[in-house]
């Protein structure tokens, strides 16, 4: 009997999966990798390669190549701010000792952070179901954080990382707004480049001031080639191609799996142990995330669109 192919929805699914599967352990990987390596030098070269390999990607297709003019310059700029404090928070929260687990788990508070920005920035207050799945969604970020501990985790360094990666979360939800509000001036592929690239310009007069960049080990080579190439370009050129035959409620459902993946490499890495309560926090967690189903559509795009990144364009 022949066997029935995957549909494309199935296909994009399963694809989407894989590449979910990548970012939750690329939190393992960074978090391993900023141990021998200077944190802002780690994030350019990650940046930088990342963006012009989406770049490239952005430019070998006609209907995809950057419209510059159409580009509103504040509003980039204020994107790629949010980027970049994004990212730097939420690796130096993984340098000082935040687990890995926990680190992916307050970063998908990005999906509840992210209607509380919209409500400050325009006075229109979440209705009552993302209220409630706020609610899930935080209680189970606490049980987890509270349930998976890691070597260290009780010392101060490893607490201040575990609040950058709040504040990470916060910037990242921001930049899912300030992306929503930049329309269709860049295509998804030429947006995730020119944000990352921005991060990389950010970063570049840190550098000295920040340990420089020093050749790295094979190690540290790999992790960059990895989070740059593998979590970012990689995973935002298929979450794009996905995304295509996925609804956006499909996608959001998809990328709320990430925490697991994080918690899975954590634990098998030696880092982190799981328990119950860990696997009812993270059950809490997706709930709250799938429960959104009648928030604004735009956000909902917007949140599923981010990188890395994540793009969860936040993703380490």
């Amino acid at each position: 009997m022949a066997v029935a192919r995957p549909s494309r929805a199935q296909a994009a699914a399963a694809a989407l999966l894989l590449v979910v599967a990548l970012w939750g352990a690329s939190f393992v990987v960074v978090r391993a990798a900023v141990g021998a390596y200077p944190v802002v030098g780690f994030l350019f070269l990650r940046m930088l390669l990342g963006g012009l390999a989406l770049m490239v990607v952005a430019y070998l297709r006609p209907s995809s190549r950057p419209r510059w003019a159409l580009v509103p310059r504040r509003s980039l700029l204020g994107v790629g701010t949010a980027l970049t404090v994004g990212y730097v928070t939420q690796t130096l929260g993984l340098a000082l000792g935040a687990p890995a687990g926990v680190a992916a788990t307050l970063t998908s508070l990005v999906v509840v952070l992210a209607p509380a920005w919209e409500w400050a920035m325009t006075g229109r207050a979440p209705d009552r179901r993302v209220v409630a799945s706020s609610v899930l969604a935080i209680g189970g970020t606490i049980l987890i954080c509270h349930a998976a501990p890691a070597s260290g985790a009780g010392t101060g360094d490893a607490i201040l990382g575990v609040g950058l990666e709040i504040v990470s979360a916060a910037a990242f939800a921001l930049q899912v707004v300030l992306v929503g509000k930049l329309g269709e001036t860049l295509s998804a592929t030429a947006l995730g480049g020119a944000q990352l690239l921005l991060v990389a310009v950010m970063l570049l007069p840190a550098l000295p001031l920040a340990g420089g960049l020093p050749a790295p080990s094979a190690g540290v080579a790999a992790a960059v080639l990895f989070s740059a190439l593998g979590a970012s370009a990689f995973g935002f050129a298929v979450q794009a191609a996905a995304q295509k035959h996925l609804t956006t409620e499909a996608a959001a459902v998809i990328m709320a799996t990430e925490p697991a993946f994080a918690l899975v490499a954590a634990a098998l890495s030696g880092e982190q142990q799981l328990g119950v309560a860990a696997a009812g926090g993270l059950g809490l967690l997706l709930l709250g995330v799938t429960a959104q189903g009648n928030a604004p559509r735009a956000l909902l795009e917007a949140i599923a669109e981010r990188v890395g990144t994540r793009l969860r364009w936040r993703h380490a």
